[in-house]
């Protein structure tokens, strides 16, 4: 039987991963760099600001637990298009007009954003999670055999990767910029979004044979998540991982980069591009190093690699080791290549639970399956954010980028056609720097105050107070630090505020660079080490269990394995039968010497017609089957006969095939067989 997949495998492979780009991209923006976009450029308090972290943790885990439904509604959906892509459509172009309008709207201010946000934020958590869940689950459809499903999988984590690393290489160079920078970003990424899933859509042709059938109530979405128990652990595992992995890539990557080297875009780019080199290189190699190493000996590899890595980064600037924007980069690629690593296990063990649920239950639930994929991706966001926003207040670090905020708001009105519609506006607001009048007005120097106030009397009083003073500078000597430029093309001034914003993290304090750094290595290596002790003792797929599986689902849907063609002795017999006549025939010139004789009645002319009788060797026939009669208790025909037989009696029963597990007691069965 000829499967479908294997003819459009290729075409699959491609369409479907190339549409991870714009998914990661869009993502990236979302869950790295919308913290990042509110810290630098909207004004508010830390209640405010504690607001909405509250709001993220709260949007995360209500999105989390949504998940599985959205996965049984898309388990239900019948149509011509399937039923996973209309789902991917329809969240690729609702999430992309989300996004331009969460980064473009900035007519609300203070409470009033928080409220705004909480609603585009609620609204970006529902339509991303339609694309998300019914993207992912599409995967378990496009192949069925080990070697495609790692070949396939690595390619969409690659491409995925891809997505990641330009998302994080362009908006890294925001800083300086920020306002305006997100602002175009987000649109270019919301139409990358879209064209990248329209290719996934309208490329990628489905095997119907790979999708369940039926109707999915929500008790049986529950019953599938509660009995596959390899499916609880790989999401327990993923959960822990995703937490530990982002908080190094994340926002106080940024802000280490931005406290302790410079508030310079390009530096946390560079960052970035350690980042998407290392995934990219290593997920290209996952194949080989599968086949090599296996999954278990690659988790534990991957594991001792970042957490060196990790180290390393601990001791920087603590130690004789300095911190610069190379001694991190170097770090991080081992942690960096560790973390691809361990993720690339993840997510082939996340898929190959599709197969355990049908070896068990007969049921595939592909997007039940895998919405449990989104839903510890965001519930692990959710904690990272929380952390996150700990981490900032708790150092007093948000309270510093506060003072940054503040310069990235001026610069983005100072360079605005719309706010200073002309040059001479422009030098007014420069000369009144000098004047120290007319640039800040009452309402903003009160949020200062508000902001160091506040900071002061949260954590730390009796320390902090000092510190806060010291960092502490006027609105106005900030701006003296503010270089200006004429541009004779445009006929406007620019604002550089780079020098500004890195004497404001010059006066950060030694708790807060403590407090950050732990954030960014002890957490991070304790987590992935949690999610590496579940792999290691609660799940059992490996590889050879994983061919069983198959076997078993094979049998049961009566689809013969492609294990039987391998008696290719069949192309044997065609040399077998070229060398076996031409020895045979050799013990037949033993009868030919008895023409010899000939000569003898040649000197009698008359008895000539006597040896005609003598043709009487036409017997010759009979050499030919004496071979295949006499030649079986030696030399290949032996051979190929007992081969032949066996061959005959196997096609007879198909049980062989069939493993010798039995469903009922699998747990059992396979504990036993491989010592978990």
């Amino acid at each position: 039987m000829e499967n479908i997949i294997g003819k459009n495998f290729n075409r699959n492979k491609w369409c479907y991963s190339l549409g991870g780009i714009g998914r990661d991209m869009i993502y990236t923006l979302v869950s790295t760099f919308l913290l990042i976009y509110i810290q630098y450029t909207m004004k508010l308090t830390i209640a405010q600001f504690s607001t909405i972290s509250v709001l993220l943790v709260i949007g995360r885990v209500w999105d989390a637990i949504n998940d599985p439904i959205m996965g049984t509604i898309i388990e239900n959906t019948k149509g011509k298009w399937g039923k996973y892509k209309p789902w991917i459509l329809i969240g690729a172009v609702a999430t992309a007009v989300i996004v331009i309008l969460m980064f473009n709207i900035r007519t609300f201010t203070g409470w009033g954003f928080v409220v705004f946000f909480a609603i585009a934020y609620l609204l970006w958590e529902i339509t991303f999670t339609m694309n998300d869940i019914s993207y992912w689950s599409m995967l378990s459809s496009l192949t069925n055999t080990a070697e495609q499903r790692d070949k396939i999988t690595t390619l969409a984590v690659v491409f995925a990767a891809v997505g990641a690393f330009l998302a994080n290489a362009i908006i890294a160079l925001a800083v300086g910029d920020m306002v305006r920078f997100y602002s175009i970003s987000s649109i270019g990424i919301a139409f990358a979004l879209i064209a990248c899933q329209s290719l996934t859509v309208f490329g990628v042709k489905e095997d119907k044979l790979q999708q369940s059938d039926g109707k999915v109530t929500i008790r049986e979405m529950f019953t599938t998540i509660k009995n596959n128990d390899q499916l609880l652990w790989v999401t327990l595992a993923m959960f822990l991982y995703n937490v530990g992995s982002t908080l190094l890539t994340g926002a106080l990557a940024f802000n280490m980069i931005y406290l302790e080297v410079a508030y310079d875009g390009l530096l946390t780019t560079i960052l970035v591009a350690c980042l998407g080199v290392c995934n990219i290189a290593i997920q290209l190699m996952y194949v080989k190093f599968a086949k090599k190493f296996g999954r278990n000996k690659l988790l534990l590899y991957s594991t001792c690699v970042l957490s060196f890595g990790y180290l390393l980064l601990l001791l920087l600037g603590f130690t004789f080791i300095p911190i610069n924007i190379v001694t991190i980069c170097i770090a991080a690629v081992f942690s960096f290549c560790g973390q691809a690593i361990f993720y690339m296990v993840l997510t082939v063990s996340l898929v190959n639970t599709i197969e355990y649920n049908e070896y068990k239950t007969k049921e595939r639930r592909e997007a039940i399956i895998f919405s449990l994929r989104p839903f510890m991706a965001k519930l692990s966001s959710a904690v990272v954010q929380l952390i996150v926003s700990l981490v900032l207040i708790l150092s007093g670090l948000y309270s510093l980028s506060q003072k940054i905020t503040i310069l990235e708001t001026e610069k983005n009105d100072f360079e605005s056609e719309y706010l200073m519609e002309t040059k001479e506006q422009q030098e007014e607001y420069i000369a009144n720097i000098s004047n120290r009048e007319i640039i800040f007005d009452d309402e903003l120097e009160m949020d200062l105050m508000e902001i160091n106030l506040l900071e002061e009397g949260m954590i730390f009083k009796a320390s902090r107070r000092a510190d806060a003073r010291k960092a502490n500078l006027d609105l106005y000597e900030m701006m003296d630090l503010v270089v200006f430029e004429y541009n004779d093309e445009t006929g406007r001034y620019t604002m550089d505020i780079t020098a500004a914003a890195d004497a404001i993290f010059a006066d950060g304090t030694t708790s807060m660079r403590v407090i950050l750094r732990l954030g960014i290595t002890i957490l991070p290596v304790l987590f992935i080490l949690g999610a590496f002790f579940v792999l290691k003792t609660k799940y059992i797929i490996d590889e050879e269990m994983y061919q069983i599986m198959i076997d078993q689902i094979n049998a049961d849907k009566g689809i013969v394995i492609d294990v039987e063609p391998e008696p290719e002795p069949e192309p044997e017999p065609e040399p077998e039968p070229e060398p076996e006549p031409e020895p045979e025939p050799e013990p037949e010139p033993e009868p030919e010497p008895e023409p010899e004789p000939e000569p003898e009645p040649e000197p009698e002319p008359e008895p000539e017609p006597e040896p005609e009788p003598e043709p009487e060797p036409e017997p010759e026939p009979e050499p030919e089957p004496v071979p295949v009669v006499e030649a079986p208790t030696s030399g290949k025909h032996a051979r190929k006969i007992k081969k032949e037989e066996p061959v005959v009696e196997k096609e007879e029963p198909a049980e062989p095939i069939r493993p010798k597990y039995d469903i009922t007691d699998t747990d059992a069965v396979i504990k036993k067989r491989y010592k978990f």
